[in-house]
C-alpha cells in the first residue's frame, strides 16, 4: 500500500499538502517579521538621525583637528561620537587650552 494511502484506503494528500503549505505559511510570517523590524529600526534611525540630543534641533557634521564631531545649530552644542574625545585629547596638550582645565590633572 503506499504511503499516502491510510490503513481504511483512503488518500492523505490533503493532509500533506496542508501541512507543507502552513510551513510554507510559516516561513513567510517570520520572514516578513524581519523585514518589518528591520523597517522599524531604520524608521527609528531617521527620526533621531543628526538631531540633537540636548534640544532635538538639526546639527550638522563639523571638522576638529583630526575628528569630526556634531555641532548643533539651534543651541551649538557639540557632540562626539564613541572614542572621538579620546582621539582629540591625544592630540591635544594635556596643560594647555580648554581640554587642560577639563582633563588635566
Amino acid at each position: 500500500m503506499p504511503s499516502h494511502i491510510d490503513s481504511s484506503g483512503y488518500s492523505q494528500e490533503e493532509a500533506i499538502f496542508k501541512k507543507k503549505e502552513l510551513e510554507q505559511l510559516a516561513q513567510i510570517r517570520a520572514e516578513l517579521d524581519v523585514k518589518r523590524k528591520a523597517n522599524e529600526t531604520a524608521a527609528a534611525k531617521a527620526v533621531h538621525w543628526m538631531r540633537c540630543p540636548k534640544c532635538g534641533g538639526a546639527m550638522q557634521e563639523k571638522r576638529l583637528e583630526n575628528i569630526v564631531a556634531d555641532h548643533c545649530n539651534s543651541c551649538g552644542g557639540l557632540f562626539f561620537d564613541a572614542g572621538e574625545l579620546d582621539i582629540l585629547l591625544k592630540h591635544e596638550k594635556v596643560n594647555s587650552g580648554i581640554f587642560g582645565r577639563l582633563f588635566g590633572s
